[in-house]
Order: C-alpha cells, then structure tokens, then sequence
C-alpha cells in the first residue's frame, strides 16, 4: 500500500505542470518576455515563456513569434469591463547594482510616440529593478501555479500593474493601443554617470530588419523581415560576379 501511494504521488508529481517564475536573472540574453495589457479597471499579465535569446534566434530564422491570450485569465480581464486597453512586451534582467553597460537590463516595445535617447541612467535602472519585482509578486499570487502565468488583477489589488510600471515610473512609455505596432529597443545604461543617457539598441534580426511587436486582442506576435532564399541567392551570384571580375582585371 505504501509503495503503491509513492507511485500514485510520484505519477501527480509528473502529471503536474511545472511551476517557473519569470526568468529575471541568468546570464543575458535568458530574460523571458512578459506581456502586460492594461485599462483603469485591470491588468493581465501574460509570461511568454521565452528568452530575448530564443526570439532573437526566431527573428533570424522563421522571422514570426506567436502567442494566443485566450482563456480563463484573460476572459477575467475582459470582464473588469475596462476600456482603452493598452499593451507592453517587455524583459527585466537586473544582474548587479552599478551603471555599467550590461548590468541593468530591459528589452522592451515602446509607445509610437515615445522618443528615443530621453531616458537616464538612473530612471533606466529604477524602472527595469521595478518591473523584476512586479514579475515576481505576479508569479507568486498566480493560483494555480503553472508554468508560464497568467494572471488578471482588478485595479486596486496588490498585482495590478498600472501605466507607471509599464512606463519605467513615467520615463519611457512601453505601451501602445490595441492593434497598433511598436517597435522594440533593448535599454541599459550607458556609463557611471547617473543622470546620462541611457543606451539603447534598436532590436533588429541579423539581416537588419527591425522587430514589429503587435497585439490584435487575441494574440501577442514579434515579427522581422527574413530574407527570401532567393535573396541568398541573388546575392551568392552577384558576389561570385564580383570576385570573377575582380580575377580577370588582375590577369
């Protein structure tokens, strides 16, 4: 009989899906995405369950991420009854304390309108530390806990994640409306200097072909132009053109 309730418990044990928080620390490049949309009346906070790694390596070979909303949490947030819903895809990595290019880290969409180049050092860091914390106090009050969250919150309540979350605290906005594509930059600071601006990268693939992050009200996408094997190819023959041409000048 004992035997017989290890196995049973050892088989839920398998059974049961594996409960992860959003990936925040590791070694850069293993901070996981995290959707966020949000109105007056709530939030819903989606872990994407994939690294900026794994999506860079996406955007250099199918060039498309996809994700669905679809289900108990999210039907929650869209009961709240909310209006305006605007939305964020963002990765917090705070590996140490300092200034330092590739201490702070945050991969992130921005508003259309949000310039570039605005943001401190400081507030850069401020935000990003902000963010690591909310993902974790998001995955903790998650129930059940799974892998790869869920969650809607109503406003008011300790995880709901208002615009000043998802705006670094008001100096770089990530969100835009429903349906509206953003560009995606990666931020970090740029040097010891506190109040310098931050650096940032605008996230492209390695052909040079900047990421588009959507969200329709049903699935989160990042998407960036590949090229066609033809453009491989075209681009094969007019170099093999080139060095033929350059070899019959030197003869």
């Amino acid at each position: 009989m004992k035997f017989h309730s290890i196995a049973l418990a050892a088989l839920a044990a398998v059974a049961a899906p594996a409960f992860a928080t959003v990936q925040t620390g590791g070694t850069i490049g293993q901070a996981e995405y995290v959707f966020i949309a949000t109105n007056a009346a709530g939030s819903y906070f989606q872990d994407l369950g994939t690294s900026t790694d794994a999506v860079a390596a996406l955007m250099n070979s199918t060039g498309s991420f996809s994700q669905s909303v679809a289900g108990t949490e999210w039907n929650k947030f869209l009961a709240f009854g909310g209006t305006g819903t605007t939305w964020a895809i963002i990765a917090a990595q705070p590996l140490d304390v300092g200034f330092n290019p590739g201490e702070i880290n945050a991969w992130t969409t921005r508003n259309v309108n949000q310039p570039l180049g605005t943001i401190q050092n400081s507030q850069s860091n401020d935000g990003t530390n902000n963010l690591a914390t909310w993902f974790l106090q998001a995955d903790n009050a998650a129930n059940p806990k799974v892998a790869n969250n869920r969650q809607a919150a109503a406003f008011g309540t300790p995880t709901y994640f208002d615009n000043g979350v998802t705006s670094f605290n008001g100096f770089f906005n990530a969100r835009n409306a429903v349906g509206t594509a953003a560009q995606m930059v990666y931020l970090t600071p740029s040097s010891d200097t506190s109040d310098a601006p931050s650096q940032y990268n605008v996230l492209a693939n390695s052909a040079g072909n900047a990421y588009t992050a959507n969200f329709d009200g049903t699935h989160v996408t990042i998407t960036a132009a590949v090229p066609e094997p033809s453009s491989y190819a075209m681009l094969a023959a007019g170099l093999a053109a080139i060095g033929f041409m350059v070899r019959r000048r030197k003869a």
